[in-house]
């Protein structure tokens, strides 16, 4: 069995080292096998583009966009990647930052997460990865310790009531609709509005809000296929209108969705 370094199973895209922390992207084929390894040091995996099958202690894990994965010191896995390939952005944090209490935690087991802000991060973390000006480290180490925050914080939350597995998976399975608030807390079986807190409370934002940013993922993976309009990507993931789906899909990436299209495009083989 192989074990790792600082380093992917395969040579990185772009890697940028700030304030302690090795930042690196790297693009998998599609359909290819990483056999079971380990990493020497802990550290985090964002799946920015395509998926995976991560086999670990006995069970698969779907790995797909916007999954935050949290690999212990020594975590052994393997992956078998979606036909259409992968791309991950990696961090690996010194010794000094095992210092804080709050990252030993995070990084004390293997975990899979899903961050509030996972798609916005993604774009900061790429962009400032490829980027070139006298900022861009700044840029990254900011996208970086907002990334952390953000673990820690879900980490450290209060445990979820059962019902609201229940509440996600009805997000997630239809992101492009609506449902009232109401709906959602019959199917939890609690009132709407001790459903309304007790989502904030857990996520850091609303059940719109959340709502929002799984469209704004779905619209995202619509835009990678070029014979689509951007009108018709928008409809798609159930915005009112385009004009409306370009306001909200730029201050959640920080692109407008031509520019996001055209980035694809450009990164593409």
């Amino acid at each position: 069995m192989r074990s790792l370094e600082r380093t992917s199973f395969v040579p990185p895209l772009h890697r940028r080292d700030v304030g302690g922390i090795s930042v690196s992207s790297s693009a998998y084929a599609g359909s290819s096998v990483i056999p079971l390894h380990e990493h020497k040091h802990p550290y985090l995996c964002l799946v920015a583009a395509g998926g995976y099958r991560q086999s670990t202690r006995g069970r698969e894990d779907d790995c797909r966009r916007g999954l935050l994965l949290v690999h212990p010191q020594g975590h052994r896995h393997s992956n078998r990647f979606h036909p259409q390939g992968a791309r991950s952005v990696d961090l690996f944090l010194s010794a000094g930052w095992l210092e804080d209490h709050g990252i030993r935690g995070l990084l004390s087991d293997y975990r899979r997460m899903r961050l509030p802000g996972a798609e916005a991060l993604l774009v900061r973390l790429e962009r400032e990865l490829r980027a070139s000006d006298e900022a861009a480290g700044l840029a990254l180490e900011s996208a970086v310790l907002d990334l952390l925050a953000q673990a820690i914080r879900l980490e450290e939350s209060p445990v979820r009531p059962a019902w609201m597995a229940r509440v996600l998976e009805r997000l997630r399975d239809q992101p492009a609709s609506t449902p009232p608030l109401a709906e959602l807390a019959a199917l939890a079986g609690v009132h709407p509005a001790h459903l309304a807190r007790t989502f904030r409370r857990l996520h850091g934002l609303s059940v719109g809000e959340h709502q929002r940013q799984l469209r704004v993922t779905l619209a995202c993976q619509a835009l990678r296929d070029p014979v689509r309009s951007v009108a018709q990507v928008a409809a798609e993931a159930g915005f009112s209108d385009q004009s409306h789906f370009a306001r909200v899909f730029r201050r959640a990436t920080g692109q407008t969705p031509r520019e996001y299209r055209r980035a694809m495009q450009i990164r593409s083989p």
